[in-house]
């Protein structure tokens, strides 16, 4: 005999567990916070860069949220557009883009970033600074950088080098879509184990 909820239980595991190894196979969300109150106040420019090696396999990266005392619009160079409010999409063909966004100091500035790669051997690199007219500011250098390893294996495909440590800090965000996929599947499991129980 056909039984419908039973029927509806396995196909929404099936669905959720196709669903959630697609999100595994993602590169995650990462969201980048920059605290500049130790750094004085006054004009400076915070810089974003996606940058590849020729014969590097296609990627891009896109930063969302961007977020501070920003000073007019960025200055785009290269293989990046966008603006805000909105997105800023980054590719590094003919060896990537850069963003340099005029900000004022004292406060904090964030944004989020999040790749896309195709399979290859080489490898891509996003990075960020502050700077001012002469010199960077917080670090000698990047505050930090994404290394993409696209032949690695998935989870593994990029390396967080967080130089700036308490400047700048980067958590991974969980996409509320993979929060969803993970819970549908526990509801899917659950209640396919309490009809079990009670067939015996």
């Amino acid at each position: 005999m056909f039984n419908f909820k039973h029927f509806l239980a396995h196909l929404a595991l099936v669905v959720s567990m196709i669903a959630a190894g697609g999100q595994a196979a993602a590169t995650p969300i990462y969201h980048v916070n920059i605290d500049t109150s130790s750094l004085g106040s006054g004009p400076a420019f915070l810089g974003l860069y996606f940058l590849g090696l020729a014969g590097g396999p296609a990627a891009t990266a896109t930063v969302t949220d961007l977020i501070g005392a920003l000073d007019g619009t960025a200055d785009l160079t290269g293989a990046v557009t966008g603006g805000v409010p909105g997105a800023f999409v980054f590719s590094n063909a003919n060896g990537g883009g850069e963003l340099v966004q005029a900000i004022q100091l004292g406060g904090v500035f964030s944004f989020d970033v999040g790749f896309l790669m195709n399979a290859g051997s080489t490898g891509t690199t996003f990075g960020w600074a502050l700077f001012d007219t002469t010199h960077y500011l917080g670090v000698d250098g990047d505050l930090g950088h994404f290394f993409l390893e696209p032949d690695a294996a998935i989870g593994d495909q990029v390396v967080v080098d967080n130089a700036a440590g308490q400047l700048s800090v980067v958590t991974e965000v969980m996409e509320p879509s993979t929060g969803a996929l993970v819970l549908l599947g526990m509801l899917a499991l659950a209640g396919r184990r309490r009809r079990g129980s009670l067939r015996f």
